[in-house]
């Protein structure tokens, strides 16, 4: 029988989910766990490692159970980015707490690194933040005595966490990552792709605990399960996943709200490294050289929406789009929570709120909320616009918010730029299934069903909107 499965297991921040993709792109079969971070006190979250190995490997095995690991061409792996697990390779059982990318309790060791910000960004196309993973992991070092101990035996390693969790399937035999996942470590040159002496020598990281480089769509070992061996094919950061599903080609945009939001921009070959901005290597395969893509984070987007349930401003998530039309007097709101990323990198300044008055009801708050996530992202694509790059449109739109359509027409609106929204709620699993595919000569790719939203503002509004919310953010930005 004809191998035709490329099962793709994607550990994300909230959940495992793994997927059996068909050649045709459709899904056989896909099971979820959730699973969320412990946050013991403001701006910690950690996991716990052998939580994240059940829910990995559970996940993957209840769809190879469905589906019959027989039927399995390969496996592929995409996972959060910036979150990286030490352990000990001998027993394979974590030393420390798994500290996720919006972990800030490595502020100390950020600020310490002995290197300048502006290097940090010129090698690395990041930032010297906690919540890059070279900080998390010089913590960990300095707090639990049992890193020195193993590091001195030889038996410490670390890597982020797609690449831990190969390292259990392949029962120690592939102990790997690829750059997508290894340049948010903040250790990964950017222009030579390999790992820097020099930024893990400021970071007080030895690199004899750092994994080996490959492609993200190479021979990762294998899985053997139920007595069938699977190969693992492809390993990816989560959002270089979902940009290969939707295919972004060079000048194009990919906007993906979630927990919160990020703004990529494939710029090809060219290397832009922009103040306030993130520069991200694409996923690649053997004899590809990857692709620059320019990533703005926001922050806080469907987070901020959680926020005003947890004021008591209740309402259900059905409800948003009528909330938002009804709006008389939207406030204006700047989600601030975590910070504010990109173009601003400001973690001073706190979430603001102006325009409330005795009429202020409930829609109002909805809809300064939704609009505040919109700015911020037009806040990237103007920022864009001004540094010399092209911005194209139809915008790209993925994510759980984005079946909001006020959102999305508002957004449309501001950018002036029609948007593609997505349906397909699964772009990540099925981006590594086509990588996974790749080395096997095989295709899972299917064509994308979107709907496509026009902007439903005029130029002159859309300018005086933003000219507004330009003076709302001088105001109350922190310097």
């Amino acid at each position: 029988m004809k191998k035709s499965l490329i099962v793709a297991l994607d550990i994300g921040t909230s959940g495992c989910r793994a997927a059996a993709v068909r050649e045709d792109g459709t899904l056989a079969a896909q099971h979820y766990l959730p699973l969320l971070p412990k946050r013991p006190a403001p701006g910690l979250s950690q996991y716990d490692a052998a939580d994240l190995l059940a829910a990995a490997t559970q996940s993957l095995q209840a769809v190879l159970d469905k589906t019959g690991p027989q039927n399995a061409a390969a496996l592929a792996i995409t996972s959060q980015r910036s979150t990286v697990v030490l352990w000990d390779k001998q027993t394979g059982e974590a030393v420390a707490p798994v500290l996720t990318w919006e972990d800030g309790r490595a502020q100390m060791q950020a600020q310490q690194a002995a290197i300048s910000q502006e290097e940090v960004h010129a090698l690395t196309g990041l930032y010297k933040t906690p919540f890059f993973s070279a900080p998390k992991i010089a913590w960990t070092l300095e707090n639990f005595p049992v890193c020195k101990e193993l590091l001195k035996q030889g038996r410490l390693l670390m890597s982020p966490v797609a690449s831990y969790i190969i390292w259990h399937l392949t029962t120690g035999q592939t102990f790997a990552t690829d750059l997508t996942l290894a340049q948010r470590t903040l250790l990964v040159d950017i222009h030579t792709r390999k790992w820097s002496e020099k930024l893990c020598q400021a970071f007080g990281i030895p690199m004899e605990i750092l994994p080996s480089l490959r492609p993200s769509a190479a021979d990762y070992g294998t899985y053997v399960y139920d007595g069938i061996s699977i190969p693992i094919t492809a390993c990816v950061g989560d959002q270089q996943s979902a940009a290969v599903y939707f295919n972004l080609q060079e000048n194009k945009s990919l906007i993906n709200y979630g927990t919160g939001a990020f703004w990529l921009y494939n710029a090809a070959k060219k290397e832009v490294l922009l103040p306030g901005m993130l520069t991200s290597l694409s996923a690649d395969g053997a004899g590809q050289t990857s692709s620059y893509l320019v990533e703005g984070p926001v922050n806080s987007a469907a987070s901020a929406l959680l926020w005003l349930k947890a004021q008591g401003i209740l309402f259900d998530d059905t409800e948003v789009d009528n909330l938002c039309a009804s709006a008389q007097n939207p406030i204006w709101f700047l989600p601030a929570f975590g910070g504010l990323g990109a173009p601003y990198w400001n973690f001073k300044t706190p979430t603001a709120v102006d325009g409330l008055s005795p009429h202020t009801q409930k829609p109002d708050w909805v809809a300064g909320v939704v609009r505040g996530i919109a700015f911020l992202l037009t806040d990237i694509g103007a920022y864009l616009r001004a540094n010399g790059c092209e911005v194209k449109g139809p915008v790209q739109v993925s994510g759980g918010l984005s079946h909001l359509s006020y959102l999305t027409s508002f957004q449309a609106g501001l950018l002036q730029l029609p948007l593609e929204v997505s349906h397909q709620s699964d772009a990540t699993v099925l981006g590594a299934a086509i990588l996974g595919a790749k080395p096997l000569g095989l295709s899972c790719v299917s064509s994308p069903a979107y709907t496509q939203v026009m902007p439903d503002l005029s130029a002159a509004k859309a300018e005086e909107l933003y000219s507004a919310w330009r003076k709302f953010m001088a105001k109350h930005l922190q310097k």
